[in-house]
Formats: structure tokens, C-alpha cells, sequence
């Protein structure tokens, strides 16, 4: 009965991760399209925005790439704790 409950549980764990790390996989497909955007609205501001634009677009760019930088790395840092906590 032990070895089942231990089964199940290891089954479940593992099936947590695998839909954990899709989640992510999707996540990150999102965030590039999301950081994309950001830059074509940052580049509009920084074209269109008059005086200022500049100080507008500053905003959106660094906005894109922060977030995009720490979503990318989610993985690794997702990865790590894995590696980290046994059952």
C-alpha cells in the first residue's frame, strides 16, 4: 500500500512539473509577442510623441526588455529549483 501512495505522488509531482514547465513554454511565447509590441509602441512615441516623446518611449523600451528578460530567465531559474528540491 506504501509503494502505491509513493507512486501517486511521484506521478502527481511529475505530472505538476511537466504542465508547469508548458505553462511557462507558453508564457514565454506571449512574452515575446508582448515585448514586440512594446518596442513598435515605444518606437510610435519615440516618432510621433513630440517633445515628449522621448521620455515616453524611454518608459515602454525598458519596460519591454526588463520584462522580457525575466521571463526568458523564468526557465532557468524554474530548472534550478527542480534540481534543488528532492521528494
Amino acid at each position: 500500500m506504501m509503494k502505491l501512495t509513493n507512486f501517486v505522488l511521484q506521478s502527481a509531482i511529475s505530472n505538476l512539473q511537466s504542465t508547469g514547465a508548458s505553462i511557462l513554454t507558453a508564457m514565454q511565447l506571449l512574452g515575446i509577442i508582448s515585448a514586440a509590441i512594446a518596442f513598435g509602441i515605444g518606437a510610435y512615441h519615440l516618432i510621433w510623441g513630440g517633445v515628449r516623446g522621448r521620455q515616453s518611449s524611454i518608459v515602454w523600451f525598458i519596460g519591454g526588455a526588463v520584462g522580457l528578460v525575466i521571463l526568458m530567465g523564468a526557465t532557468a531559474i524554474a530548472e534550478y529549483i527542480d534540481s534543488q528540491v528532492i521528494f
